[in-house]
C-alpha cells in the first residue's frame, strides 16, 4: 500500500526542469559528473533518486544521507518534507527532514548471508565508480553452461568473478518519469548511477566552482605580477 502511494508522489515531486533523455546520455553512456571539472546532472540525479527509492531502498541503506540533503538536488523544502512524511521509519513514525534515509534493517539471513551494501558511498568504494555501477546494473545476462553457477547466484559481466548474489533489479519501466524520459532499464541504471555518484560526493559542484574561481584568481595575480615586474625593470634601466 505504501509503495502505491509513494511512487506517484515521488514521480510528481521530481518532475522538475533540466531534462536529459536516453539518446543524450546512453549512446555511448556518458556522465556529466565525469572529468576534473564535471558537474552533476540534477535532472538525472532526481530521476535516479526515484529509482533508488522505488527499487533499491527496500534492501539497501544509504546511511550518510539525510532527507534534507535532497534540497541540494533542486527539490523544494515542501517537496522534501512531503517525501519524508510519506516514509514510515522503524518505529512507525513518519520521517522528518533531519532523519537519515530509512534503513530497511533486513538481516543477512534474508539474503543467504550476503547483506546488501550501504549505497551512500558505493561509488567511492568501487573501481570505476559511476561507470562500474552502470556496467553492473546493465551487466546481468544468461549464465554460461560451464562452469556451473553457485546456488543463489546470478551471472553478471561486470562483477568480479561474474557471480553476484543480487538478482537483476531493473527490468525497465520500473518507474514513470514525470519529465517524459523513457524509463528503459539502461536509462534507469544511468540515472541511479548519477544519483549514487551525487550521494557519494554531494559537494562536488561547489568544490569545482571554488576551484575554477581560485584558478582564475591565480591567473590574474600571475598576469599582474608579470606586468608589474616588467614595469619596474623598464623604470630601472
Amino acid at each position: 500500500m505504501m509503495r502505491r502511494i509513494l511512487v506517484p508522489l515521488l514521480a510528481a515531486g521530481l518532475g522538475l526542469a533540466g531534462l536529459a533523455h536516453a539518446d543524450d546520455t546512453l549512446a555511448p553512456v556518458k556522465f556529466q559528473s565525469d572529468g576534473a571539472l564535471g558537474s552533476y546532472d540534477k535532472a538525472a540525479a532526481q530521476r535516479g533518486f526515484l529509482v533508488y527509492q522505488t527499487v533499491c531502498a527496500s534492501c539497501h541503506a544509504a546511511s550518510n544521507l539525510h532527507y534534507r540533503d535532497l534540497e541540494a538536488l533542486g527539490l523544494s523544502p515542501d517537496q522534501v518534507a512531503g517525501l519524508a512524511a510519506s516514509i514510515k521509519l522503524a518505529g512507525g513514525q513518519p520521517a522528518t527532514l533531519d532523519d537519515v534515509f530509512k534503513n530497511p534493517g533486513l538481516p543477512a539471513s534474508a539474503f543467504a548471508g550476503a547483506l546488501p551494501p550501504d549505497l551512500s558511498d558505493i561509488v567511492n568504494q568501487r573501481p570505476g565508480g559511476t561507470h562500474y555501477i552502470y556496467d553492473y546494473l546493465t551487466g546481468f545476462a544468461a549464465a554460461p553452461a560451464d562452469p556451473p553457477m553457485l546456488p543463489g547466484h546470478y551471472y553478471n559481466t561486470a562483477y568480479p568473478g561474474n557471480e553476484t548474489a543480487m538478482p537483476n533489479p531493473l527490468k525497465g519501466n520500473d518507474v514513470a518519469y514525470a519529465d517524459g524520459t523513457q524509463a528503459t532499464a539502461p536509462q534507469e541504471a544511468a540515472d541511479v548511477a548519477e544519483f549514487l555518484t551525487w550521494a557519494s560526493d554531494p559537494n562536488l559542484d561547489a568544490r569545482h566552482e571554488i576551484g575554477v574561481r581560485a584558478i582564475m584568481f591565480l591567473v590574474f595575480l600571475t598576469v599582474l605580477a608579470i606586468a608589474t615586474k616588467r614595469r619596474i625593470w623598464r623604470e630601472s634601466v
